[in-house]
């Protein structure tokens, strides 16, 4: 009976694992912080760790678009995977806390952009409609 229900387990990991990258782009995964003017700290936790990076760019192109702004330059980046672990609950004991956790690793990418109308003379800048665009299109996000 432990195998099946491993067996179970697996299956309905495996079939979460493969909701695309909409389901995932949404205000729980991802945070700003407004460092001063036109200076944003992005952050996207989840998916996998290209999906984390290319949603955290589209936010950052977001935030510039919705600032009125046209360009980003990305002045700082970080990535890496964050641990969480959190009690289960075992379906035939009355919901009584598992001793054993379920542990999840998280990619993560954080961005530090500045945002400007005039593409920057120097160091490279992302146009924020063409990232947009494209990363929409790559990952089939249609809000």
């Amino acid at each position: 009976m432990n195998l099946f229900l491993r067996c179970t387990s697996l299956l309905v990991l495996f079939y979460f694992c493969g909701c695309g990258a909409g389901s995932i782009y949404n205000s729980s995964y991802y945070s700003e912080t407004k460092l001063g003017d036109d200076l944003q700290r992005v952050t996207f936790q989840g998916g996998s760790a290209p999906m984390a990076g290319d949603l955290c760019l589209l936010r950052c192109a977001e935030i510039t678009l919705t600032a009125g702004k046209k360009y980003f330059q990305v002045v700082d980046s970080e990535s890496g995977n964050s641990i969480r672990s959190f009690p289960s609950t075992y379906p035939f004991h009355r919901h009584q806390i598992h001793s054993d956790p379920i542990v999840d690793d998280l990619p993560f990418s954080t961005k530090t952009i500045r945002m400007s109308n005039m593409e920057p003379s120097n160091g490279f800048a992302y146009e924020a409609r063409a990232v947009d665009l494209s990363i929409r299109s790559k990952y089939n996000i249609t809000n």
